[in-house]
């Protein structure tokens, strides 16, 4: 039988929401750890969570126990008792953004409370306000004065690919270009595109997004919605982007020493590439002519080909300098020569499935 820890005279005070005794606890100092020239609130307070053999016992300190169990006066006087940390590290204004209580963010922030002002400190405030946002978020950035326009650009990013309009639309007034790029070199169109939401992407055009933007692999909007499947996405990106042209990409292709069978191929098709007899994947389908894209991988740029496959995100890479076609499975970092083209196109299948293999790391 599961035996409850027990629980210490702070749980037990916060749980009959005692404000005295959690008073006389802060201020004989019982509600402390210290170690050095550490103190912190006491993380003694359990509370079991699952069911049957899954029950875990996490435990917390005063003031995240007081807020779990809605004990915002409580909340408050470990706040006015200097016990919680308010600074720009802390979670503590995280957690009352998490609770939807504003009010009680407004407290904090009259005692000192702080947001970091650099751009991964705005991209984790919007991302948590995204979840709760309504009226009293614009109100709170406003009060912020934070550097929207300058280190907003990730926040809008997520926002775009998360769908949030409102979040997009405030941060688009604050200033932040439409066209403003990740760490990826990623934009919001792209990351609505490459999510499939349409009317997001549309939203964005309508304020000046770029369609012909790439991000770090090549793909521009209208291909990243394909790799991933968006269709209805696609084509209408399709329908309003920038049309490339069979010369321009005949210049690609010169530039990068494609040679004429390999070119004439992506030109006439057919570009799904059935195997069947493959023990991993039955199809591949490569990109349209207009459509293979230049990427940067590890400092060389390379044209992209496959748009989509049965089961793996296969990449299929032309490499100009050795002129093979290259494997890459970016998340665990494989990346080599295939084969030239006229020997893989003739059995495309046993290179694809010896490649997703790794057999020829």
């Amino acid at each position: 039988m599961h035996k409850e820890p027990s629980m210490p005279p702070a749980g037990e005070a916060i749980l009959a929401g005692d404000l005295e005794a959690v008073r006389r606890m802060a201020e004989d100092g019982s509600l402390i750890f210290q170690k050095g020239k550490v103190v912190e609130l006491r993380k003694n307070i359990p509370t079991v969570v699952g069911q049957g053999k899954e029950e875990m016992t996490l435990y917390s300190d005063a003031f995240g126990f007081a807020l779990a169990h809605d004990q915002t006066e409580i909340a408050k006087i470990l706040i006015d008792y200097g016990l919680v940390d308010l600074g720009p590290k802390s979670d503590a204004l995280y957690m009352a953004i998490r609770r939807d209580d504003f009010a009680l963010l407004d407290y904090m922030l009259d005692h000192g409370g702080q947001f970091g002002r650099e751009e991964r400190d705005i991209t984790r405030l919007l991302l948590n306000l995204s979840d709760v946002w309504g009226e009293n978020c614009p109100a709170l950035l406003d009060r912020l004065g934070l550097p929207l326009r300058e280190r907003g650009g990730t926040a809008l990013c997520y926002a775009a690919g998360d769908n949030r309009r409102a979040v997009v639309t405030y941060l688009l007034g604050a200033g932040v270009d439409v066209n403003s790029r990740n760490r990826n070199l990623s934009t919001p169109v792209l990351r609505a595109a490459a999510e499939g939401h349409t009317e997001m992407v549309r939203f964005l055009v309508q304020r000046g997004a770029d369609l012909t933007l790439t991000d770090e692999y090549g793909y521009r909007p209208y291909t990243a919605a394909r790799v991933k499947g968006h269709m209805e996405t696609a084509q209408y990106i399709h329908s309003i982007e920038p049309t490339v042209t069979e010369a321009e990409q005949d210049a690609l292709f010169a530039r990068y020493h494609v040679p004429a069978k390999m070119r004439d191929y992506f030109k006439t098709g057919p570009l799904r590439l059935e195997f069947p007899e493959g023990e991993e994947l039955g199809w591949v389908r490569l990109f349209a002519y207009t459509d293979v894209a230049e990427i940067s991988y590890r400092g060389q740029r390379l044209l992209s080909l496959v748009e989509d496959s049965e089961d793996f995100d296969v990449m299929l890479l032309w490499e100009p300098e050795s002129k093979k076609i290259w494997f890459l499975d970016i998340e665990h970092d494989i990346f080599h020569a295939v084969a030239g083209w006229e020997a893989f196109i003739k059995a495309p299948g046993d290179y694809i499935n010896r490649a997703v293999m790794w057999e020829f790391d």
